[in-house]
């Protein structure tokens, strides 16, 4: 799937523009050079508002502005203006889908209004084998789209430069997960799991004759299930607004790092490393605390048992002291010898007289000795244990202490980092400069409400997990609730059947999940150590189990967080590129602003090996004049196609822009 070519008209500061992309490869690079601000963000967004209806690439200074090109709002007076993006797409059978969504504007009253479209955006025809089919509107239009191009999937396919410097430190190992997820397309998986609970909660509902118990477990589910699906949705609602929050603290941070204040510059990335700093300490805290936890648990019982097993080893000990443990005889020896009624040494002990009745009450006694005998290996087995347990419990302490000295210096060192972080935050605050302190209040603002935010989304994981826990549990006992009348095995076969398909779609996420894991770690890491320059530093990409990412050099230390801004946008590209090349969908690729914060060697390096990485797909590349120096225009000589340049200039009436083919 190509782009044939895309048709601009009043969007942002483009009043009119159409680009044909490359496609035949090997040159299948498209280059569109252009200053910052010129426009090349825009051409992002005008494809990803015609395809997903959003502009997913909205540079903050545009906020507020209207999408409609301003100086064509002028000159439109009181008529009607209107907005179209249209982009032409070339499937791999030669096949044309044709994609427009246009809106229109008036002026009245001194206000923008949106003039009502006669159908449902966006429109799509579609070329088949005699003619074209279509026009299609509406949702009908948006499925075709989402089959060429999931929404979810955007970022994978038009990649922004820029925010690939600060992909790993911004996302957690939940993101890279979630990415994970998306690009396996395992929405259907997770879709069939649900049908088969809720199916599960209508067969019991519908069966009839059911015991009182059952019945009261049966609703009870009711209420269990309705309140997990009502906490899913609290779930991802707090998510989105810890999203959202994440995003507004950062764009302030931004704003704060690129501050013309050099000093206020150097303190927001003094804070940045503090952050990041105490971030690793707490994360030590918490697993100091769960090492704490694990302890004490294992030694409890021991703790609570400790006098009755040492007063039990002392009585096993004073036996074995005695010679009692083991007996010198076996209690069957002395039995026989009472039976016959002879003693060891021939004598009668029958009680026919008194001196057999007392030569037989000291073999008795004997009797009474060794009716330990059977218990003997027991005790002697179990006072090693004993013995063990005691021994083991004697250094707890011990370890209790060393655990809770480390817990003190770590919340010492928490507390000395957060008094810097403090200063340094107040000092940006007493800046004379008065944005600056704007922006210093906002961004402590949603970084509080950031966290806030994270400890109630934690808490709605854990209601969820012990929620699903109670499910369980009820499911279980209702069905040994019905297995105790007959009449009820259909439905015991019904129940079974679900679960069985609920277990088997769990394990081939589980599968799927695991093998695409390994394949973006695979291609990730060869494409990073392709395309980095210190060929000799780093060993790779690599994502553990938590989906955390992680960059060790040759000694195997961790690297990531001291990489330079070109090495991690290198590492993000890597990665971005690994995940759109298992993702399955033949789709071009647009990279805004791609070699930004890369020096002059490297960004020859990366541009001579992108094409072999990339091979066999359509590539747009939109760059600065700074990005595309004769080096990389050399080194990507083979692959291009087309280079246009963006013309911008300033008027009156708004922002003005043209895109100029130059080859």
């Amino acid at each position: 799937m190509n782009i044939d070519y895309i048709y601009i008209k009043n969007f942002r500061q483009y009043v009119h523009a159409k680009i044909e992309f490359a496609q035949a490869s090997p040159r299948n690079f498209t280059i569109i050079q252009g200053a910052n601000g010129a426009g090349k963000t825009n051409l992002l967004n005008a494809i990803t508002w015609c395809l997903f209806g959003e502009e997913k690439h909205v540079d903050n200074k545009y906020k507020g502005l209207p999408i409609v090109n301003t100086a064509a709002l002028d000159t439109a007076g009181k008529g009607i203006i209107d907005l179209i993006v249209e982009i032409q797409f070339v499937q791999s059978d030669g096949k044309k889908i044709l994609i427009t969504r246009n809106l229109s504007f008036k002026e009245s009253g001194g206000k923008l209004v949106e003039v009502p479209p006669s159908h449902a955006p966006p429109t799509l025809m579609r070329e088949t084998e005699r003619d074209w089919v279509g026009p299609i509107h509406g949702s009908d239009a948006e499925y075709i789209i989402n089959s060429i191009i999931p929404p979810s999937l955007e970022e994978y396919f038009f990649f922004d430069g820029e925010r690939m410097n600060d992909y790993f430190r911004e996302s957690t190992g939940k993101d890279i997960k979630n990415a994970v997820f998306e690009i396996s397309q395992l929405e259907l998986f997770e879709t069939l799991i649900e049908h088969l609970s809720k199916r599960k909660n209508e067969f019991v509902k519908l069966q009839r004759g059911l015991s009182s118990k059952a019945e009261d477990i049966r609703a009870d589910l009711e209420v269990q299930n309705r309140s997990w699906e009502v906490d899913k949705e609290q779930l991802e609602e707090l998510n989105k607004k810890e999203k959202e929050a994440e995003l507004l603290e950062r764009e302030f941070r931004d704003k704060l790092k690129d501050s013309t204040a050099e000093s206020i510059k150097h303190l927001e990335e003094q804070r940045v490393t503090l952050e990041s700093y105490i971030s690793q300490v707490q994360d030590d805290i918490v697993d100091l605390e769960s090492d704490r936890l694990k302890l004490l648990h294992r030694h409890m019982p021991t703790i609570f048992a400790y006098e009755p097993l040492l007063k039990t080893k002392t009585l096993i000990d004073g036996r074995r002291e005695a010679g009692l443990i083991p007996p010198l005889y076996q209690a069957i020896f002395i039995k026989n010898l009472l039976k016959k009624g002879k003693c060891l040494c021939g004598s009668d002990i029958t009680e026919k007289d008194e001196y057999s009745s007392g030569r037989r009450k000291r073999v008795q006694t004997y009797l009474e000795d060794s009716e330990l005998s059977d218990m003997s290996t027991e005790l002697i087995t179990s006072n090693i244990h004993i013995q063990e347990l005691i021994e083991d419990v004697v250094g707890f302490p011990e370890h209790v202490i060393n655990i809770d000295k480390k817990l003190k210096n770590l919340q010492g060192l928490k507390e000395e980092k957060n008094d810097m972080l403090q200063k340094i935050s107040k000092e940006i605050k007493q800046s004379n400069v008065e944005n600056i302190k704007s922006w210093e209040e906002q961004q402590q603002k949603y970084g509080q409400e950031k966290d806030q935010l994270k400890v109630k989304v934690a808490l709605k994981e854990r209601d969820i997990e012990r929620r699903g826990n109670i499910i369980r549990a009820l499911n279980s006992e209702l069905k040994r609730e019905l297995k105790k009348e007959s009449k009820h095995d259909s439905l015991i076969r019904l129940l079974a059947l679900c679960d069985e398909g609920i277990t088997s779609a769990e394990q081939v996420m589980t599968s799927i999940m695991k093998k695409v894991k390994q394949e973006v770690e695979e291609r990730a890491s060869k494409q990073f150590l392709t395309l980095i320059w210190k060929k000799e530093t780093y060993k790779g990409l690599v994502i553990d189990d938590d989906y955390n990412i992680s960059v060790p050099d040759t000694s195997g230390r961790e690297a990531l967080g001291t990489l330079s801004a070109g090495e991690r946008q290198v590492c993000a590209l890597s990665f971005m590129a690994a995940l759109n090349s298992v993702s399955g969908f033949e789709a071009p690729i647009v990279i805004d602003t791609p070699l930004g914060r890369i020096s002059r060697e490297p960004r020859r390096n990366i541009a001579e090996n992108l094409p072999d990485y990339l091979k066999g797909t359509q590539v747009t590349l939109l760059v600065t004049e700074e990005e595309y120096t004769p080096e990389v225009r050399k080194a990507l000589s083979r692959v291009i196609g087309k280079e246009y340049t963006i013309n911008f200039w300033e008027k009156e009436m708004g922002k003005m822009a043209e895109v100029e083919l130059l080859k």
